[in-house]
């Protein structure tokens, strides 16, 4: 759960520099040199290895499906940040962590804990009043940011089943190559020139995304996809902070309730988790 919270917080930093650039630049431009980025380390790292596993890999059609599903969540997503307040997207997103524990029990017959359920509903109830003070209306781009949520939710759980058979490098070399190629070829009509801050930018995110994939694929094996889902609930504490430093986003006084329940959730989860381990341990 710990990588869990540390792998989201890098994803909250990765929003904070995609939202930087997001009104300057395509988003499919944006998404290809990140992904250009991440495969290139990956290559460095894995090197021919790693290409011949992901070629002999029998997984190959469920990592395409999750490529596709990722990509299709992170381009409705980013396109919605042009119209809203961080604060607002994150708190539409994490609609995810509820679906993710619908899916879990139907798809991978996870255990559907009281803990769990509670954790889940005290987390989204604090979502949605961090939300309301925001004054956030329902319209096209809060609509795709809740299809973002449901096809990330889709996604998790086809990570978890994967990643039982496949190392963290090929699930993220696979997901990255896929976005660098369908990215690549959609950002030719659109590209648009970038000074030096912007590219550096771009390698930032790239290296920082990275890293916090690697990071939740290692978190998945460890965890059922119903824990990890709810653990995303921290990343809301940094919307609100990173949207208040870097965009002068002020948030009403109750989103301070909102988030205070949001990390009463994640901390009631850790602690059922933990007890529920050592009870197995203690076992005789």
């Amino acid at each position: 759960m710990a990588l869990g919270v540390l792998a989201y917080t890098l994803f909250s930093v990765h929003d904070v520099l995609v939202k930087s650039v997001i009104h300057a630049l395509p988003v499919v431009q944006i998404l290809f040199v990140r992904s250009l980025v991440v495969t290139l380390i990956c290559l460095v790292i894995g090197k021919r290895k790693l290409v011949l596993n992901l070629v002999r890999s029998p997984n190959k059609p469920m990592l395409l499906l999750r490529a596709i599903l990722t990509l299709a969540a992170w381009c409705m997503y980013y396109s919605a940040g042009r119209e809203l307040k961080l604060a607002e997207m994150t708190t539409l997103y994490y609609f995810a962590p509820v679906l993710t524990i619908i899916l879990a029990v139907i798809f991978l017959k996870e255990r559907l804990t009281l803990a769990r359920v509670g954790a889940a509903a005290i987390g989204f109830f604090g979502v949605v009043i961090a939300c309301n003070p925001a004054g956030l209306t329902v319209g096209v781009p809060a609509l795709m940011v809740l299809g973002a949520a449901f096809f990330w939710s889709v996604a998790m759980i086809l990570m978890r089943s994967i990643s039982k058979s496949e190392s963290s490098m090929v699930l993220i070399f696979s997901l990255n190559l896929f976005y660098t190629l369908a990215m690549g070829i959609a950002s030719i009509p659109l590209w648009t020139a970038m000074d030096p801050l912007q590219l550096l930018i771009i390698v930032a995110v790239g290296a920082v995304g990275g890293s916090a994939q690697y990071i939740l694929v290692e978190a998945a094996r460890l965890v059922p996809a119903s824990v990890l889902g709810t653990v995303e609930y921290f990343a809301l504490v940094w919307s609100f902070v990173f949207g208040f430093l870097f965009w002068g986003e002020q948030p009403a006084g109750v989103v301070f309730v909102g988030a205070a329940l949001v990390i009463s959730a994640g901390l009631l989860l850790a602690w059922s988790e933990h007890r529920g381990r050592s009870r197995l341990v203690d076992a005789p």
